[in-house]
């Protein structure tokens, strides 16, 4: 599996203890019970199974009262299944890209029916043809960060595709500040609105020229909370004793579930903003609710909506991400969810009114038990 880590920033000191003859490092008993009671007691890590019943519970209730049971199945009728579980993430990008490319981080599409020599040479061809490494590659149908990678050389392209049973994403790497924003079409009035905004920040740690990468890690108070994915991650380098100043990133991808810290962007709300979003909706007949993920150079121009990238285009079980800020209460991240669906639920049944089709629930379950058994090939 190519590293989903980034390089070092700044010279990395290498004396004794940072041998790779040294056994790796093994967490104590109680660093590891001290790290899992701090996560407890944060419900932004708690499991899907801890945190979602209530929120399963509304879905069904408000779904049964509805005109439709599965009205939801119709909410993003350009999406398989609306974006709930199967949807391929070129189904949003490939219409953004021919309409609307100046808003969409370029890809193209490596299909699992082509041999890893014909993957390659179209990766080849896709690099070239740009700023070639590094790019991003990722399963076409992924969730939650699953099977994305930051890759920096054809090396680990080809590591990746020899391992990759699936079709797969390339993308170019787009630098800057990354967010999620959640849009919507209001179900009465057509318009496009802005309903949630997440920053997505990156954790890191710099070295001091005595503390070992293992240690770093234990003592900085975010990157503690994700010492069990950082420990595998960085498996074969937490003995290492970055030299004083050099800055080691922990996390490159924008997933809560890979490390991410997401923080409340409600305060970048505004109307240019919302006129970019509705733009880039325009560009996705068919695309009406779902949490966008991008990246533009920086708050400011998030907030004048100029130079935004597209990465990907969520359906409907994308989350309002603002809720994981640190410190929100429990109930405030159940209702945000709980509105979010009650939304959901009335923009399918608009649809649904206006001859959009649904899927039966014994299909959205055999989509769900193929989405488990493919994230079972994925690494």
């Amino acid at each position: 599996m190519p590293p989903a880590s980034g390089p070092v920033k700044g010279p990395v000191a290498m004396n004794a203890k940072s041998s790779s003859m040294n056994a790796p490092y093994q967490p104590a008993l109680r660093e590891r019970l001290g790290i899992k009671l701090s996560r407890l007691a944060r419900w932004e890590f708690w499991p899907m199974w801890a945190f979602y019943p209530p929120i399963v519970a509304y879905i069904f209730t408000r779904a049964a009262l509805g005109t439709k049971f599965m009205a939801v199945t119709a909410v993003n009728p350009c999406l398989k299944a609306s974006g709930i579980v199967g949807e391929t993430k070129h189904d949003a990008l490939d219409p953004l890209q021919a309409n609307a490319p100046q808003y969409v981080g370029q890809f193209t599409l490596l299909p699992a029916t082509a041999t890893l020599g014909e993957r390659l040479e179209c990766l080849r061809q896709f690099v070239n043809a740009g700023a070639g490494y590094p790019i991003v590659l990722k399963p076409d149908i992924g969730q939650r960060g699953r099977g994305v990678a930051v890759i920096r050389s054809e090396t680990q392209a080809s590591d990746y595709l020899a391992a990759a049973q699936d079709d797969v994403i390339a993308q170019r790497y787009i630098d800057g500040a990354e967010f999620g924003v959640f849009v919507y079409r209001d179900p009465k009035t057509g318009r496009v609105e802005l309903l949630s905004i997440v920053r997505k920040c990156f954790p890191s740690v710099t070295g001091d020229g005595t503390r070992s990468l293992a240690e770093l890690i234990r003592d900085d108070a975010r990157a503690r909370l994700i010492a069990p994915g950082l420990w595998k991650r960085f498996a074969d380098r937490l003995t290492e004793i970055p030299a004083a100043g050099a800055v080691i990133p922990l996390v490159e991808i924008g997933a809560h579930s890979r490390g991410s810290l997401f923080l409340d962007g409600a305060d970048l709300k505004s109307e240019a903003l919302r006129q970019t979003m509705s733009a880039i909706l325009d560009a996705v007949p068919g695309y009406h609710f779902g949490r966008i993920d991008l990246r533009c150079p920086s708050e400011a121009h998030l907030r004048d909506g100029v130079g935004l990238k597209v990465m990907e285009m969520n359906g409907v079980t994308a989350e309002s991400a603002h809720i994981y800020n640190p410190g929100t209460p429990l109930l405030e991240g159940w209702k945000t969810m709980i509105d979010q669906w009650k939304l959901a639920i009335e923009i399918g049944e608009a649809n649904v009114a206006k001859g959009a089709s649904t899927i039966s629930f014994v299909e959205l379950l055999k989509l769900w038990r193929a989405d488990n058994e493919r994230g079972e090939r994925w690494f």
